[in-house]
């Protein structure tokens, strides 16, 4: 990974030069200050004192909703779960940005959503490493504030190599032993010559798990708003993370629980329905990326909300299947399906598109909720074999959404299969979360003839997973050889 070449740089330089200024806060709503290259400032300084480290977190957490290159499905965090949300059967993209990725076209090592996912990944590990060293070094900083900070590093390391190991890199459980990404512990700078080995994915989900759980043991439970990190947000990382591994169905539900508060009836309680699903003051929001319109926006970048709204000039590109739709009734409160364009003889695809986003420069876009937290209890339930606890889970949620929704029946594979269809319901647009679940249960991917690309990806596909890019196989010489399928 970490190698000079003479035009684009694969190194990740530390990000030892911040403006540093305080974060600015509303009454109701964060800002987060962006990271900028002043000349001058040393690690010294930027690890200093507790305002300055922040402001260090703070980068990183901008850079998590940036422009990060020059295409719109290159941008930050939200470009990377666009992209899964569209590889699923519920969602159809026009030509337009994210088409590749809709028709599994894009996993080559020279593609640049490969390109992108890599380094977006690499980068903020390469940060959260910078973070861990320059604190642990700090002479300014209390060993309380120490651990603290430490605890964000661990997080953020953690959270991108779960990122890492889920795009590049088949089902965990097919094979642990398998070697594909490498790990990175310390920081690097323009000056680190080579890379690190790829690691077994066991070592990789080892490291993630390690630095996830140290992450929930000294986070606190504050934070100054919903843009930054807190115990219940690595408690609902580190969820999603053992419903991978599936090693620990019962920590699952207890991270989970946590995570939503341990009143599930309450925790789905949303606001966001119906009134442009864009406010990150909705109780039912974990974790966000907060838009004013202004001085803290990325414009049309902010997917999904401009490829989801065709009543506002955006990019208008987002159809929804037809019969994903006619999976929800007329009193969900999420079936937000509506034909427009009056073309579904013609151009049967074109039919539904959704209200759910109202797209706006100030629309807040959402990272995790805590109704995915508690689909992972009624799923982890199920599993451990409280199937009565289950469907009570997954009633709250079905409840919350339609006034006329009763209790399921259902037991066995057809109640795991209303969990993960009720996330489908509950996340379009947002995480892909059907995509995910593909990869971790050995899952196929089956579109009917009406989407524009009807390509269906089998179980256990290689489509569900990135190949390591062309420029890192060329500067680590620890892929000589590397079997690049």
């Amino acid at each position: 990974m970490m190698k000079n070449k003479n035009n684009k740089l694969r190194v990740l330089m530390p990000l030892v030069v911040m403006v540093l200024a305080g974060t600015m806060l509303s009454c109701e709503k964060d800002y987060i200050e962006e990271p900028s290259d002043t000349t001058g400032v040393t690690d010294e300084l930027i690890f200093s004192s507790r305002e300055n480290v922040q402001t260090f977190v703070n980068g990183i957490l901008a850079n998590y909703k940036g422009q990060y290159r020059g295409n719109p499905d290159e941008g930050g965090l939200y470009a990377m779960y666009f992209a899964r949300a569209v590889k699923g059967n519920d969602i159809i993209q026009d030509v337009n940005w994210y088409r590749f990725d809709y028709g599994h076209e894009n996993r080559e090592p020279n593609f640049r959503r490969t390109n992108f996912t890599w380094d977006f990944n690499y980068e903020n590990i390469n940060f959260a490493n910078t973070l861990i060293f320059g604190v642990s070094n700090s002479d300014g900083l209390s060993e309380e504030e120490k651990r603290e900070f430490t605890a964000k590093g661990k997080f953020f390391r953690g959270f991108h190599l779960f990122e890492l190991a889920l795009e590049f890199a088949p089902n965990y459980n097919n094979d642990r032993s398998l070697e594909r990404i490498p790990i990175y512990t310390t920081p690097t700078s323009l000056e680190t010559v080579g890379g690190n080995p790829p690691e077994p994915m066991s070592e990789v989900y080892g490291q993630i798990i390690q630095d996830l759980e140290d992450a929930v043991a000294d986070l606190p439970d504050s934070r100054l708003g919903k843009s930054f990190i807190n115990k219940a947000v690595a408690q609902a990382v580190l969820a999603r993370v053992y419903s991978v591994t599936q090693d620990d169905w019962q920590r699952v539900s207890d991270l989970a629980r946590s995570a939503y508060g341990g009143n599930a009836n309450q925790a789905v309680q949303s606001i966001n329905w119906g009134s442009g699903f864009s406010d990150m003051q909705d109780q039912e929001w974990l974790w966000a990326m907060f838009q004013n319109g202004s001085d803290e926006t990325n414009f049309f970048w902010g997917h999904a909300a401009p490829m989801f709204d065709h009543l506002t000039l955006s990019y208008n590109a987002s159809y929804i299947d037809p019969e994903f739709a006619a999976e929800f009734t007329s009193t969900d409160v999420r079936n937000t399906f509506i034909d427009i364009y009056g073309v579904s003889a013609t151009t049967p695809w074109r039919e539904f598109v959704s209200t759910k986003y109202a797209f706006t420069f100030a629309s807040d876009i959402p990272i995790i909720r805590k109704s995915e937290m508690v689909l992972f209890d009624a799923e982890a339930q199920y599993h451990l074999g409280n199937i009565p606890e289950a469907r009570n889970l997954l009633f709250a949620l079905q409840s919350a959404r339609d006034p006329n929704a009763t209790i399921t029946t259902n037991s066995g594979q057809a109640l795991l299969n209303e969990i993960l269809l009720e996330r489908k319901k509950e996340f379009y647009g947002e995480f892909g979360p059907q995509w995910f679940d593909a990869k971790r249960y050995n899952l196929p991917i089956t579109r009917n003839d009406i989407h524009r690309i009807s390509i269906d990806v089998p179980a256990d596909s290689n489509l569900l997973f990135l190949k390591i890019p062309e420029d890192e196989m060329d500067l680590n010489d620890n892929y000589a050889g590397f079997n690049n399928i």
